[in-house]
Order: C-alpha cells, then structure tokens, then sequence
C-alpha cells in the first residue's frame, strides 16, 4: 500500500510541475534613489507599464528615501540577490559610485539612469542630456531677461550630476549676458524643501526670472512670490524642468509655471534596454533620451496624450489578465486530466488491495470486538467499586468530622471547670495533675482541630487571609511557646534569624498552625537533653524557615510518603494527617516544604515561603488589614476582666441547651453575674419570650424540634422580640455556618469549647452597648431630633418599629386625651407588649417617653420666647398648667419661667 500511494504522489508531482518551468523567469532589481516625488513615480509606472508585456520579468524595486547609506545596502541586498539586470538611479555621484562598481564586477548588467556615477564600469547609461537641458532653458531665459536682471535659480541637490549639468548649462547659453545676477539657493528636489527655503530668503530687491531646476521648486516659488505681491507674483516669468504628468505638465498648462523642459523618465526605454542584454543582445554605452520645451499649448496636448495612453494601458492591462485567467483554466484543465488519470490507476489498484484487506480487517473486527466486550464489562466494575470506596471513605471522613464536633461538647466541660479550679487552687498538692488534664486537654481539642482543618482542606473550604506579617518577631513569637518545655526537658532550644527583620505576605494563623505542627513533632521525637533549632534565611525572593532536632530521625525510603494524608511512619504514633496539613497550607502560599533526614542522627524541616504579594494567586486568597502580632499573655492586664466578671448585673439571659450537663455548667456560671433562665430547644424559647423580660439569649446552635439558627431568625423578625441579642454556641468550625448565622441576626458567634469568663464578657459587651444605645436615644429625645433621617443607616426592624412608634407621637402629642392605651391600640400591640419593647429599646416606660416627648416639645418652645407658660402646656398636650410645671421641673431642675 505504501509503495501504490508514492507512486501516485510521485506522479502527481510530476504533472503539477509540467507547466510551471516551462519559461524561466528574470529577476529585474531597481534601487530607487527616492520615489516621493511626480517624476520618480512616474518613472516607475512607466516601468511597470513596459514590464507587463512580458510574462518572464520580476521586478525588485527599493526605495533608498534620500539616504546614501542605505541606498548602499539596498544595493548590496540585491547583488546578494542575484538578480539577472541591476538598475540604479544614484542618490548622489561619490557615495555610488563604489556599489556600483561592485554590482558591475560581480558580473550584472548595470544600467545607471538619470543621475551619473564617477566611472565607467557600468553595462550602459540611459537618460536626457541635462547640459543640453540647461542650455535649452538659458537661451529661452534670454528672450525674457530685461537689462540688469536678477536671476533665481533653485537648485535641485547641489552634489547631484543632474543639478550640476543644469546649472552649468544654463549659465553657458547666457554667458554672453554680464550685466545678470544670480541669486542660488539649494531646494533639494523636493517641494517642501524648496519652500522652507523661500521662507527664509528676503525679497526685498525685487527678482526678474526664476529658474528652478524642477516642476515641483518652480511651484513653490511661484506660491510664495504670489504671497509677497500678488501682482509681481503672477507676473513674475518663472520655468521649471520635468513636465512630468500629474505634477509640472497641469502646472504649465494652467500657468502657474510659463514653461518646462521635458526630461523623460526614461522608464519604457530602460525595461526594453534591460530586454536587450537579457537576450543576449549588444547596447550602447550611452542611450539618450530626446527633450524639449513645453509651453501652455504642448502641455495640454501632452496630458491629452498621457490620459489615452493611460487609457490603452487599462485596456491592455485587462485584455493580459485575461489571457493570464484562461491560461490558468487551460493549465488546470490539463492537470485536472493527468490527476483524473492517475486516481483512476491508483483506483483500481486500491480496489484489488481493499479487498483482500477487508477480510482480514472483519476477522480482526470481530476478535476486537469480543475483547472490547470483555473491557467493558470490567471497566464497568471498577467504576462502581470506585464509586463505593468515594462513598465509603467520604462517610468515614463525614464520621470523623461528627465525632470531632461531638467531642467538643464534652471538651468544654472538661475545659470550663479545669480553668475555674486553675484558678482557685493555686497552693493544691494537686496543681500538677490538674495541669496534665488540662495540658492533655488542649492536646485533645488540637488533634480535633486538626480533624476539621483536614475536613476543609478536602472539601476545597480554607481560605487564606494574606496580610503583611514580619516574619521575624512572628517565628519567635512560636518559639516561645515552646520554651516551658524545653526547660522541663532540658532540651537546647535556640532560635537563629539570619536578618533582625523581614516582612512576608501569609497567613498568619495558617502559617502558625505549619510552624506549630513542626515544633510539636520536633519536641515529640527529641530525647531529654536533646536540641532543637529553629532558623531563619533570607535568600532573595524567598524565605526559608528551618525546623532542626536530634531525634531519631525518618528513614530514607519513607521521606517521599511522609506528607500523604493518613501515612504515620512505622514507629511514630498520631493521626497521619498533621504534616498533610502542613504541606497543604504551604502549597496554598505557592511555596514548598522539604526534608532532610538521617536515621538515629536527626531530622530538618525547611518551609520555603515567597516575599512578595504577586505571588500569592488564586481565588481562595483575600488580603485583611495589618494588625500587630499578638505577644505573650502573661504580658497582658487582665484586671478588667476581673472586674467584669465579678459583678451582678439586672439582666436576664434566657439558655437555650438540649445537653444537660453543658445546660446546667452554663446556668451554674452565669447565675453569679445574672438572672438566668433555662429551656431544652427552641420551641420553649420562643414561648418563654412572650412572657418574660429577656435581656439576651445564649442558645446552642444543633438542637431537636428548632435549632439556634431557626430559633435566631424567629427572634429577630418578630417585631415583639427582634429587639433581644442572640448569641449562639455552637461546635461547628465551618466559616460558612458562621456566615449564616451572623446573617440570620445572630450578634455574636461563639465556638465550643469555650471559656466560661468569655462568655460572660461577651454577654457583658452586648448588653453594655445596648444600654449605650439607649442613652444616646435619650440624648436625641431631649433635643427633639429622633426624626431626623440617616440615609446612610441601614435601619432594622427595631429601628423601623422606634420610627413608627416616635412618627405617631409626633402626630398626637399635642391632644391632652390620647393616652398609652390609644397608642397602642394604633401599633397593633398590647400595652404589656408595648410597654416592655419601649423599655427594652430605651430604657423609659411608653408613658414616661410620652411625658418627655412633649416636655422636650415645650422645652424648644419656651426658648423661643412667643407664648405664655400656660399656652405651651396646653399647646404640649398637658391637662393644665400646674401639671406642666411640676413635670417640666421633675426633668429640668428649673421651673418654665425660670428656663424661658
């Protein structure tokens, strides 16, 4: 089969390449010395013009912008080329002169066309006679030069063969004239040059002919004496050279320019001359070109001709695309016949071929197939015993978790009394053992955490909250959890920082809990009166933090395995999952831990950690405020709290616990500070809540019949009780739990095991506030602003309620008749469910807010001083006068008269 397909391919080849080297095909390079001016891109559409009529001619035209050197290069790019003719038109004389030398030597057909090179290597010369030229136009100068005359003559490039020949030309017609002056200035061929130049040459004696040695100069010229005197300008005999179309040919034919001498481009004569030496042919040395002068007349016969020929060119161009579209068709035709043969061959080749490979192919079909079915059916079995070891191992993972949020309960009983007795029996014999249950408690309640961390971390749940952290004091701030024990061991615990500081970009309780994993498995596996190091190097980008101990070391084959989740290596005891924890934390900061460690001889943990905050990328990272690094508690003051947990307070907490044990532990510690009530689940709360004053409720979150988040949500949108704090327990660790019941209402989330003081803080600083609140609201009553809106507030259902409730009084304070009773008929509430919502909400009886409401109304109108006593009492809805009196007194400490 291979062997048929080459052969076609071979043949395809063959007749695809038939047609294409039946003429070969010549490459023509032309170095162009400008093409941003008329004559020069006439030239070149000249030479394209005469290029179309020939199928074998390729044309390589660069463009050297007036620069010398790279005129130069462009020169050199096309000797390297190897093209079959070189053209050139020099830029200037000298710096030429050399390529082409080069070109001619390197055995191309040179032609030089326009402008000379100073030598005589070169293939043959074509252009006009510019002396000849220059001559031509001095002897039509003389018919028009008065005695005396001023001549301006603008030159083209005054280092250019062309300027130079035209110039001496000129002056040799008029040599005979003595009495002339001449007046040069450079224009540089070019329009723009030529008018900048104008510009900066004074007039003031006045010039009598202009002699430019191009169209474009010589309308410039004409421009700007027609700005200086418009009628001197127009009269002003001015010639130029080139009558080129679409430039110097619509200038002389409209006047702007009296006459021109015709320098042909010389485009169709240097393609025929490049022809000529293709074939093999002999040319002249020097090829001339015919000139002559053009007036108004001859310059519109001349663009006359020039359209018609454009015309014909068109014509021509269309009939020759033509002809190239049906030679097209005719070679494709006959390509189309050679391939149709070959498929044809190749088809009953591949006929004969594809039968004896078809029953090969069924017989080999059919054995696949049947192994095809035996394939499937297995893969079918492992995907569903796949299937049941993700079920499997996700309910025992799930197991775990729920063991590790029920232990928690019983951990806060087991944390709470310890703390208390920690406290009380200071000088016990029995202080160390309670310091090992509450060592080994905490330990318990790590390893919980740990659980749960990992229960995150799988489920794609951690988050990384970066802030800038110097990572100095940071580390040693861990180390020096760890110096108590050091000591009771008599281990050599040191802490080397190879920089006094760093800052790096983590988080910080993330990379406490690697370092922390870190130091706890050192110390584990370290003997008595072993060493301990921690270190850490600043190298550039990175920071390495290094964890050193004497222990008894890892072996080497275990090291790849030592940081997969469940693998505890033989001889070590623990979970399996604290150093999965900790190269999962490093990996979320982009960074990488290491080990390194010899059997009997010890063991380093190095955690590398980037610098910068780039580097840190993911949709799992937010970056938090700085805030300082916590320091030691024994530092702290804890006087304050001292005091707040010593006190009684008038309030009453309502606690809502299903456990009995956690149920009455909170009810024991609490009745110390408040009035305490209890109930097992929500349901009760709520009802209690309809009867009682409650000043805060403490609920447990997991509970029969209506949980805390269910049992926080129907507080807070019961207008009756949406005014009580609610503050839940709970054992789960998820933020988004956290996050759901803080938008449930909850103020203030609470995580078992808990500390007991904490908790009466927290009680303490919810119901402070609140009290707070009220006496702020009291402030705004007295000044009568409570209806002074906050559009930047967010208002609650108790601010909406208070609203209300300060909106209706504002309505019906002035009748002496309305009274509570009436008030809250209009609200929808009883007057017992008003009466204890007003107070909750600030701190004062409805009626005592009424009362000083419209004191507060009085007070605003006795200042202004417009009314009688007696008139604002009745105006502030008093019964009379006497009354007003005794109660304005009562709150102000003054009579009416004396504060008005």
């Amino acid at each position: 089969m291979r062997h048929i397909l080459s052969i076609l391919l071979l043949l395809s080849l063959l007749v695809g390449c038939n047609h294409t080297d039946k003429e070969k095909k010549y490459v023509i390079g032309i170095s162009q010395c400008m093409l941003d001016d008329a004559w020069r891109q006439e030239m070149i559409r000249e030479v394209e013009i005469e290029a179309s009529n020939y199928d074998n001619i390729q044309l390589v035209i660069k463009d050297a912008d007036s620069n010398n050197d790279r005129q130069i290069k462009q020169i050199r790019e096309l000797i390297a080329q190897k093209v079959d003719i070189l053209i050139i038109s020099p830029f200037q004389s000298d710096p030429i002169t050399g390529v082409a030398e080069e070109a001619y030597r390197a055995g191309i057909p040179t032609i030089i066309t326009d402008r000379k090179v100073n030598t005589d290597q070169y293939t043959t010369f074509v252009g006009a006679d510019n002396y000849e030229l220059g001559f031509t136009a001095g002897r039509y100068a003389a018919r028009y030069l008065p005695p005396h005359a001023t001549i301006l003559e603008i030159w083209g490039m005054m280092a250019s063969s062309p300027a130079q020949e035209r110039h001496k030309g000129f002056q040799a017609a008029l040599k005979d004239r003595t009495d002339l002056a001449f007046r040069p200035i450079e224009g540089d061929w070019r329009y723009d040059v030529a008018v900048k130049c104008l510009k900066d040459i004074d007039f003031s004696q006045p010039v009598d002919f202009v002699y430019s040695h191009n169209d474009m100069m010589a309308i410039a010229a004409r421009e700007r004496f027609l700005a200086l005197d418009s009628v001197r300008g127009r009269e002003l005999h001015i010639i130029g050279m080139d009558a080129v179309a679409h430039a110097g040919l619509e200038a002389v034919a409209d006047g702007r320019i009296n006459a021109s001498f015709l320098y042909p481009t010389g485009g169709e004569q240097v393609i025929r001359t490049a022809m000529q030496l293709i074939r093999g042919e002999q040319v002249d040395k020097y090829i001339p070109l015919l000139s002559g002068q053009v007036d108004q007349a001859a310059a519109q016969t001349l663009l006359l001709q020039s359209e018609r020929l454009s015309n014909y060119q068109q014509r021509i161009e269309t009939q020759r695309n033509r002809m190239l579209e049906l030679l097209n068709r005719f070679y494709f035709l006959q390509d189309s016949l050679g391939i149709i043969m070959l498929l044809m061959i190749g088809l009953i080749s591949l006929s004969v071929y594809v039968f004896f490979i078809n029953r090969k192919v069924r017989i080999k079909n059919h054995e696949l197939h049947e192994i095809n079915k035996k394939e499937e059916e297995q893969r079918r079995k492992l995907i569903s015993l796949n299937a049941e070891i993700e079920q499997v191992t996700a309910s025992k993972l799930q197991f775990f978790t729920n063991i590790s949020h029920e232990v928690r309960t019983p951990l806060t009983l087991i944390l709470g009394p310890l703390d208390k007795l920690l406290n009380l029996l200071h000088d016990s014999p029995y202080i160390s053992d309670l310091e090992l249950i509450h060592k080994n408690a905490g330990r318990l309640l790590r390893v919980i955490n740990q659980i749960l961390d990992f229960r995150k971390v799988e489920n794609k749940q951690e988050t990384l909250k970066i802030r800038e952290v110097e990572i100095v004091s940071f580390v040693s701030e861990l180390k020096s959890y760890f110096n108590s024990m050091a000591k009771v061991r008599s281990i050599d615990y040191t802490f080397f920082p190879e920089m006094k500081e760093c800052t790096v970009w983590m988080d910080a309780d993330l990379m406490e809990k690697v370092l922390v994993n870190l130091l706890s498995n050192a110390f584990k596996f370290t003997p008595e009166g072993g060493k301990i190091r921690v270190s850490l190097y600043d190298k550039g980008e990175w920071v390495e933090i290094g964890v050193e101990d004497s222990g008894c070391g890892i072996k080497e084959e275990n090291i790849p395995y030592l940081f997969n989740r469940f693998y505890s290596e033989n001889g070590r005891v623990g979970t399996g999952i604290g150093l999965h924890l900790v190269d999962e934390y490093v990996r979320m900061h982009n960074g990488k831990v290491s080990v390194d460690s010899t059997l009997g001889k010890g063991s380093l943990f190095t955690v590398s950690l980037r610098k910068d905050k780039k580097e840190l990328k993911g949709d799992y990272i937010t970056e938090t405020p700085v805030s300082l690094l916590a320091y030691d508690a024994s530092q702290l003051d804890d006087s304050e709290e001292r005091a707040l947990v010593s006190k009684e307070y008038p309030y009453t907490v309502l606690i809502v616990e299903d456990d009995d044990e956690v149920r009455s532990f909170l009810e024991k510690e609490l009745s110390a500070n408040f009035r305490v009530l209890t109930v097992t689940n929500g349901k009760v709360a709520l009802a209690i809540l309809q009867d009682e004053e409650v000043s805060l409720v403490l609920s447990d979150v997991m509970m029969p019949e209506m949980n805390g988040f269910e049992l926080c949500r129907s507080i807070k949108t019961d207008l009756l009780t949406s005014h009580i704090p609610v503050i839940l327990l709970t054992a789960l660790s998820d933020e988004r739990q956290r996050m759901y019941g803080i938008s449930g209402g909850a103020d203030g989330y609470i995580q078992k095991p808990f500390r007991i003081n904490y908790v009466k803080i927290r009680i303490v600083r919810i119901l402070e506030e609140r009290r707070r609140l009220r006496e702020q609201l009291l402030h705004k009553l007295q000044d009568s602003n409570l209806l002074m809106s906050e559009p930047e507030k967010v208002e609650n259902m108790d601010d909406l309620f208070l609203r209300k409730f300060v909106t209706r009084i504002e309505e019906i304070y002035t009748d002496p008749e309305f009274n509570v009773e009436k008030l809250s008929d209009t609200l929808g509430l009883s007057r017992g469910h008003l009466h204890r919502k007003i107070k909750e909400l600030t701190g004062t009886t409805p009626v005592d807010f009424l009362r000083n409401y419209r004191l507060g109304k009085a007070a605003q109108l006795l200042k202004q001083k417009q009314y009688s006593v007696s008139e604002i009492a009745y105006q502030t809805g008093f019964s009379s006068p006497a009354y007003f009196s005794k109660c304005f007194k009562a709150v102000y400490n003054m009579t009416p008269s004396e504060f008005q």
